[in-house]
């Protein structure tokens, strides 16, 4: 326990301890290609994407990086959010089917048009909530179009 190899060895394991919840959290579903981008670019990292393996990760510094890490984890879990929400709106509208029923045999008139104009409210409601989130920039242009899209059915 007194050779400086065993002490070196000692200290590396503590780092990458240290740096295992980072790991962890880059390897989360919220991390996508474009957060890797921005990691390399912030880093000044010369990595490849697709040829990115865990020693590229560690010989990145964990420790002295640490920040611009978290930066980067924390700004992917608060777009997923948002992403989530705009998978769901668009899911939801594109199979939505209007139920038609013949009135007095002249027109026909929507059945169940308060669940539709609440779902609609609901949406806008929450797309016009988003725009204050700080994760909103990436997800601008989708949520304009939602936006303009549900407004002309209201």
């Amino acid at each position: 326990r007194q050779y400086s190899a065993f002490e070196h060895a000692q200290s590396m394991i503590k780092i990458y301890l240290k740096g295992n919840p980072i790991i962890n959290d880059l390897h989360s579903e919220a991390i996508k290609p474009r957060h890797w981008k921005k990691l390399k670019q912030d880093l000044r990292a010369n990595w490849v994407y697709t040829d990115l393996t865990l020693g590229d990760i560690w010989d990145s510094d964990l420790q002295k990086n640490e920040n611009v890490f978290k930066a980067v984890i924390t700004n992917a879990q608060g777009e997923l959010a948002l992403e989530e929400f705009l998978k769901q709106v668009k899911e939801h509208w594109q199979v939505q089917e209007l139920d038609l029923v013949n009135y007095q045999r002249k027109c026909k008139l929507i059945r169940g048009w308060d669940d539709l104009f609440n779902k609609l409210a609901e949406h806008l409601g929450s797309i016009s909530a988003m725009k204050m989130s700080p994760f909103f920039t990436t997800f601008e242009e989708d949520a304009k179009t939602w936006d303009d899209k549900l407004n002309r059915v209201r």
